[in-house]
C-alpha cells in the first residue's frame, strides 16, 4: 500500500514539475523575443528602450537555479521507491504513468534547453551574454541531474508488473548468420 501512495504523490509531483518547467519555457521565450528585438534594433543602429531585459534576464536564472535546488530530489525519491517496489497489479497503472510523466518531462527540459541555446544566439551585448550561457549551463546541469528519471522509472513499471517466481522473458531468437547454410 506504501508503494501505491509513493507513486500516486511521485506522480503528482512530477506533473506539477513538468508544468514548471512549461512555465519556465513560456519565460524563456519571452526573454528570446526581447533579446531578437533589441539584436535588430542594434543592427539598425538605434537604440532600443528595454533597459529591464538585463534585470529579467538575471532574475529568470535565478528562479532556474531555486528551481533546480527544489527538483534536486526527484531522482533519490524515484530511486528509494525503486529499491522498495513488488509486484501488485493495482500499482501498474500509476507506474507506467509515472513513467510517462517523467517522460513528458524530460522533453520539456529538453526543450527549455535548446530556447536557452537560441537566446544565448540572439543576445549582443557581452554582460548579457556572458548571463545567457551561465544560464545555459544551469540548464544543462538540470538536463543531467533528471536525465535518469525515465530509466528508474521503466524499472519500477517492470517490478510492479512482473509475477514473483515468473520466468524471465526469453529473449528473440537470433537470425541464422548469412553463411549457415553453405558449405565450404
Amino acid at each position: 500500500m506504501e508503494q501505491l501512495k509513493g507513486l500516486r504523490q511521485m506522480e503528482s509531483t512530477l506533473s506539477l514539475v513538468s508544468d514548471h518547467v512549461s512555465v519556465l519555457s513560456s519565460r524563456l521565450e519571452a526573454l528570446v523575443f526581447r533579446a531578437q528585438r533589441i539584436a535588430h534594433a542594434m543592427k539598425d543602429g538605434r537604440q532600443e528602450p528595454d533597459m529591464m531585459f538585463g534585470y529579467d534576464l538575471q532574475n529568470f536564472r535565478r528562479d532556474v537555479r531555486t528551481f533546480g535546488n527544489e527538483i534536486g530530489g526527484l531522482g533519490t525519491t524515484l530511486g528509494s521507491i525503486s529499491r522498495a517496489a513488488q509486484y501488485d497489479e493495482e500499482s501498474v497503472a500509476h507506474a507506467q504513468s509515472v513513467m510517462r510523466v517523467c517522460d513528458r518531462l524530460q522533453r520539456a527540459l529538453a526543450a527549455l534547453r535548446d530556447q536557452s541555446q537560441l537566446a544565448h544566439q540572439h543576445i549582443r551585448q557581452a554582460e548579457h551574454k556572458m548571463e545567457a550561457w551561465y544560464l545555459g549551463q544551469e540548464i544543462e546541469a538540470l538536463v543531467h541531474q533528471n536525465q535518469g528519471l525515465h530509466t528508474i522509472a521503466n524499472k519500477i513499471v517492470i517490478v510492479v508488473s512482473t509475477k514473483p517466481g515468473a520466468p524471465p522473458a526469453a529473449p528473440p531468437p537470433s537470425a541464422p548468420p548469412p553463411d549457415a547454410g553453405r558449405r565450404p
